[in-house]
């Protein structure tokens, strides 16, 4: 693994590689770091799937960038790499969550907070980045294409076939919800609201009692009156458990 750690106290620089290599070793894995004393170092040696993760200080020099200002402007970069921030104060917690962190960790941090935090890291390596379906391209011919979870919005039936909504385009497929759902990973994460739609949680900002589901990107559509409860309570658990992992509770 390699990892970038963005500490400016040389000490909780030190302390945070020791536990991590102790850890890596007991599962026979290999680590390096590239350690930073400020954000702006950090930002300027970034360079896309360079790391497997990042731990963050959120109380960096006070004259340049904090932490949470670091990983902002990180997430405008790259989306999915997991960033731990580290602090000695739980209040930046929800301020911190704009970013979307995998985890918090209160200095001096502990071996046990620890070894949680790096086998959520193992799980988001190991699971798919996007899966592979057969799209119909019409006249009974088909083609493979790669969908990127991180693309994925929603998917529903439309004229007996499944739709699938990306931020990129549209894709039409012959598979059914079962299948579809067997190569998504399990978690909150992807949601079945009824027979005919599924919602990937990540890209939605709300639920409203009308039953419409409105998305970060700005659009809109209906779950069934039917099942727009369970939808609105299965995306307030979905928000509960992304602030859980985030350890903001």
């Amino acid at each position: 693994m390699h990892f970038a750690i963005v500490e400016d106290l040389k000490i909780d620089q030190n302390h945070l590689i020791h536990l991590i290599q102790e850890n890596l070793e007991k599962h026979g894995e290999t680590v390096y770091f590239d350690c930073y004393e400020s954000g702006e170092a950090f930002l300027e040696a970034f360079r896309p799937r360079l790391f497997n993760a990042v731990f963050m200080d959120i109380m960096l020099d006070r004259d340049g960038r904090n932490g949470i200002d670091t990983a902002l402007e990180l997430r405008k970069r790259e989306k999915r790499l997991p960033i731990v921030f580290t602090t000695t104060e739980r209040d930046y917690s929800l301020q911190g969550y704009r970013a979307h962190p995998l985890d918090y960790l209160l200095k001096p941090v502990e071996e046990k907070a620890l070894a949680w935090c790096l086998d959520e890291i193992r799980t988001f390596l190991a699971a798919p980045a996007y899966i592979e379906i057969q799209v119909a391209l019409g006249r009974g011919q088909a083609s493979t294409q790669r969908i990127l979870l991180d693309d994925f919005l929603y998917a529903e039936t439309q004229n007996h076939r499944l739709i699938i909504h990306t931020s990129s385009g549209d894709a039409a497929t012959r598979l059914s919800f079962s299948d579809l759902m067997a190569l998504l990973p399990k978690g909150s994460r992807f949601y079945m609201s009824g027979r005919g739609l599924l919602i990937n949680f990540s890209h939605v900002t709300s639920v409203d009692e009308d039953g419409s589901v409105h998305l970060k990107n700005g659009s809109c559509f209906f779950c069934s009156r039917r099942k727009k409860k369970e939808t609105k309570e299965a995306f307030a658990a979905y928000l509960f458990d992304t602030l859980r992992k985030g350890g903001t509770l």
